[in-house]
C-alpha cells in the first residue's frame, strides 16, 4: 500500500466515524400501504450516532421490510444538510420503495403433507386487501397424497413484537392412504393465531372437520369406520428451533410439542400429544452426529365417542423407522401411542465442491433407527422394530432427499419390511 493510499484510507475511516444526527426519515411510493406499517422499521435508524452504524441499520431495515413482501424495489439515499450548532453532520434519509402488485396468480410444487409427498398447487393471491397487508389466497392442488383439493385462506399480520398474525381458512380436500387403500374427503374451516414466544414459534388453532372415510377393499376393522365423522378441536403447536440448516443440520437443536382437544361438537373425544425433538452436533474426522426422538399419546376421553384411524399413529417408513414400507408398523390400524428413536451420523462426501457441484448438496450418512406403536404401555415395550443401514441425502431447494440401503433386523411377520434400496423426500426426517 502506497503512502497515498494509506492517507485516503485514514480520512475514509475517519470519515465513517464522525458523529451525525439523522434529522428526518421520509419515504416515497407508498400508495396502499399504511404508514404505520412502515414506521416502526423506521425508528431505529434516527438513534444512529456514525455512519458505520447508519449503514448497518439500514442493512438491518431493508432486511426487515423486504420480508413484509409488500414491495418490489427499495432503495435508500442518504442527504448530507451540513452541520448544526454542536458541530455534528446531519443527515436526512430517504427511502423509495415500489409496492409490489396487488395480484398474483402462479403455480409451483411443494411437499407439506409428509414424506414422499408432491403437490401441484395453482394459486390466486390478492395482496393488501386495507393497506395493512391483509391477504386472501386462493389454492388448488393435485398431487400424490391430496386427490384433489381446494382452499381459500385469508392472513392478517399483526405489527407487534411477537411478530403475530391471525388466519381464517376453509378447504376441502380428497385423500388417498395408499398404504390401508381407503380414502377421506374433508370439509374443514379454520382459525389461526401464530405468535413468537420464547425464542420458538407458537400456534393456537380452533378446527371444525366434517370427515367421510369410504374406500375399496380394506380391512373389516377400517371398513366399520366408514361413513361422516365431525371432529371440533383446539389444537396448540409450539416449535423452538436453533438448527443452523432445517434439512441437513450440524449443529443446534429442534423441539416441538403438539397438544389436541377434540370433543366440543361431534362423535371424536380425545386429548392428543405429540412430541419431537432434535439434537445435532459437530463431531471428529467432519462427521455431525444427530439424535432423534419423538413420542406420543391418544387419551379417550369418552366412552361413547372414539378416535377414529386418521387421528391414530403410524410408525414406519424412510422419514421415521427405515428399512419398513411407510406406516408399514402395525399396518393397517395404527395406534394410540407410539415411540421412535434415531441415531445417525453424516459428512460430507469425499468431493470438491466444484467438481459438478457435488460436494455443496450431498452427504453421506449411517442410521440405527428403532420403534414401536400400541394401544397401551405393554405394546411399546414388547418387540421394538429395529433397523440400521447407509446412505446419501440430497438437499434440493426446499426439500430433503434420501437413497438409503436399510436393514430390518427387528420386526415382526405382519409389519410391511423393505429390505433394500429405499427412497425417500420430505422436511422432517427422524
Amino acid at each position: 500500500m502506497t503512502h497515498h493510499e494509506a492517507e485516503d484510507k485514514k480520512v475514509v475511516l475517519k470519515i465513517f466515524k464522525h458523529k451525525i444526527r439523522v434529522k428526518s426519515v421520509k419515504i416515497d411510493g407508498l400508495r396502499r400501504v399504511k404508514e404505520d406499517v412502515i414506521v416502526p422499521h423506521l425508528k431505529p435508524m434516527l438513534k444512529a450516532n456514525n455512519l458505520t452504524a447508519l449503514l448497518g441499520l439500514i442493512n438491518t431495515t431493508n432486511e426487515n421490510l423486504d420480508t413484509l413482501d409488500a414491495f418490489d424495489k427499495i432503495d435508500f439515499s442518504i442527504d448530507h444538510l451540513g452541520r448544526n450548532s454542536d458541530n455534528v453532520n446531519e443527515v436526512s434519509l430517504r427511502i423509495s420503495v415500489c409496492e409490489a402488485r396487488r395480484h398474483k396468480l402462479g403455480m409451483n410444487v411443494s411437499s407439506d403433507k409428509g414424506l414422499n409427498d408432491g403437490n401441484f398447487n395453482m394459486f390466486y393471491t390478492a395482496r393488501n386487501l386495507f393497506g395493512r397487508l391483509e391477504s386472501l389466497r386462493v389454492n388448488y392442488v393435485r398431487g400424490t397424497k391430496i386427490s384433489d383439493g381446494c382452499s381459500v385462506i385469508f392472513d392478517k399480520p399483526y405489527f407487534s413484537k411477537n411478530k403475530s398474525s391471525f388466519k381464517m381458512g376453509v378447504s376441502k380436500e380428497n385423500m388417498l392412504n395408499r398404504t390401508a387403500n381407503y380414502m377421506t374427503s374433508d370439509v374443514k374451516s379454520s382459525a389461526v393465531y401464530q405468535m413468537d414466544l420464547f425464542g420458538g414459534k407458537s400456534e393456537l388453532t380452533a378446527e371444525a372437520l366434517w370427515q367421510q372415510i369410504h374406500g375399496g377393499n380394506v380391512a373389516m376393522k377400517i371398513r366399520e369406520e366408514f361413513g361422516h365423522h365431525l371432529k371440533c378441536a383446539l389444537r396448540h403447536k409450539y416449535v423452538r428451533d436453533t438448527r443452523d440448516d432445517t434439512l441437513v443440520a450440524t449443529t443446534g437443536s429442534r423441539h416441538s410439542i403438539e397438544t389436541e382437544l377434540a370433543g366440543f361438537m361431534g362423535d371424536v373425544n380425545h386429548l392428543k400429544i405429540d412430541l419431537e425433538s432434535q439434537f445435532n452436533a459437530k463431531l471428529l474426522l467432519g462427521y455431525s452426529g444427530a439424535l432423534s426422538l419423538r413420542a406420543g399419546l391418544i387419551h379417550e376421553l369418552s366412552e361413547n365417542r372414539r378416535t377414529w384411524i386418521t387421528d391414530k399413529f403410524f410408525c414406519g417408513g424412510p422419514g421415521s423407522v427405515r428399512g419398513f414400507y411407510e406406516d408399514g408398523v402395525g399396518r393397517p390400524l395404527g395406534g394410540t401411542m407410539h415411540w421412535g428413536a434415531g441415531l445417525s451420523l453424516s459428512r460430507n462426501l469425499p468431493f470438491s465442491p466444484h467438481i459438478w457441484g457435488l460436494g455443496k448438496f450431498m452427504k453421506i450418512h449411517h442410521f440405527v433407527n428403532a420403534g414401536n406403536l400400541g394401544n397401551n404401555k405393554n405394546d411399546l415395550m414388547v418387540d421394538p422394530r429395529l433397523s440400521v443401514g447407509t446412505g446419501i441425502i440430497m438437499k434440493i431447494v426446499n426439500v430433503r432427499m434420501e437413497i438409503n440401503y436399510a436393514v430390518p433386523l427387528r420386526y415382526k411377520p405382519s409389519d410391511v419390511v423393505n429390505h433394500g434400496l429405499q427412497f425417500g423426500i420430505g422436511i422432517n426426517f427422524m
